[in-house]
């Protein structure tokens, strides 16, 4: 027995690590309704009976007298089986619902209202088979192919001994009349079972193909949508390398842009070194030709500069020099060419002041 034990925990642990399914004591009452509903729709005791044939053979090398005195572990091995079996039907079913959007769960209970239907059926059926047990007691088996040899043999047994069989004529032939009437309501039963079924299963096979056509439409629509995502990764990929090369071109003009920056920062500062020194040379020189104005002698030079004029007048002149000496003698030239020699200094040194004392670029 304890080898049974452990060997039956061995392939526990087994399962448990070679799968992600969780056990199904976990499982909530909705998922347990399921899996016995996926389980008995599907059929899959043929599965689990190859299963255990396949176990039998492996476990032919145990102790025989422990398999005869404990009995074999086909029950426990079965309803290991069954569970597996359920919970992996439920896992699948859970799969194909969320890849199809819930579809296979409005299928489910299209099928859950015709299996229902049938199984009022067979209540149906089975209620009458259930009289006609009651009524014919152990006698069903062997007569119910005829009731016609279920009458010869109490009418044998009748006319052996009617006092000791004590059988109500008219009660039995009430019972055999119940019996013919049962007998014609199971084989409508019957043929009512045959039609439902092969309405439900052309109903199914319906549901199938519509499910079919739906799981093809939804098939070409993820091919599309992969398609499509394809071509957007490739576009994108595309757009990306794109500015990455922008970027990069914009990083290297901002480099350069940078560098010169830098340079001209540079040059800015040795110019307004340059400016600064230019400003203060500029001043020094206003100051100097301000100096230079107030000590230009106007009236010395007016002087000089009126005779000598006066001179290059008469040396230039094609005028006879007795003709301006005579009209010298009304007008002093030598007077107002010296007071206009005198006006000139004056006004070049005023115009130079003022051309000097303005910097250009200077905003006052």
């Amino acid at each position: 027995m304890e080898e049974k034990t452990s060997d039956f925990e061995e392939q526990e642990d087994i399962e448990e690590q070679n799968t992600s399914i969780v056990k199904f004591e976990d499982m909530s009452l909705e998922e347990t309704q399921v899996a016995e509903q996926l389980y008995n729709s599907a059929g899959l005791d043929p599965v689990v009976d190859a299963g255990l044939k396949d176990y039998d053979k492996r476990i032919q090398v145990e102790n025989k007298l422990i398999n005869k005195v404990l009995g074999p572990r086909g029950s426990d091995i079965r309803g290991y089986g069954e569970a597996v079996a359920k919970r992996v039907a439920l896992a699948i079913y859970d799969q194909l619902n969320r890849q199809y959007g819930g579809k296979v769960g409005d299928l489910r209970s299209y099928i859950m209202s015709l299996e229902e239907d049938r199984d009022r059926a067979n209540i149906r059926y089975d209620e009458l088979m259930g009289r006609v047990i009651g009524i014919l007691g152990d006698e069903y088996k062997s007569l119910r192919t005829d009731s016609n040899a279920f009458m010869e043999k109490l009418t044998t047994l009748i006319g052996e001994d009617k006092e000791a069989a004590k059988i109500d004529q008219k009660a039995l032939a009430e019972s055999l009349a119940d019996i013919d009437g049962l007998r014609a309501q199971i084989q409508a039963a019957d043929e009512e079972k045959k039609q439902l079924k092969e309405g439900y299963e052309a109903q199914l096979a319906e549901q199938k193909k519509e499910h079919n056509s739906e799981l093809e439409k939804l098939q070409a629509q993820i091919t599309r949508l992969e398609t499509k995502i394809e071509r957007l990764e490739a576009e994108k990929s595309a757009l990306n390398q794109k500015h990455s090369e922008e970027l990069k071109e914009l990083k290297a003009q901002i480099s350069s842009l940078d560098t010169k920056t830098g340079k001209l920062d540079a040059e800015k500062t040795a110019l307004t070194a340059d400016l600064k020194a230019l400003r203060e040379d500029h001043k020094q020189l206003v100051m100097a030709i301000s100096k230079l104005v107030s000590s230009v002698p106007g009236e010395e030079m007016g002087k000089k500069m009126g005779e000598e004029l006066y001179s290059f007048i008469l040396k230039d002149s094609k005028v006879p020099d007795m003709v301006i000496e005579g009209v010298g003698k009304f007008i002093d030239f030598k007077k107002y060419l010296g007071e206009a020699v005198e006006r000139g200094a004056r006004e070049v040194t005023k115009r130079m002041e003022e051309t000097l004392k303005t910097i250009p670029g200077d905003k006052k």
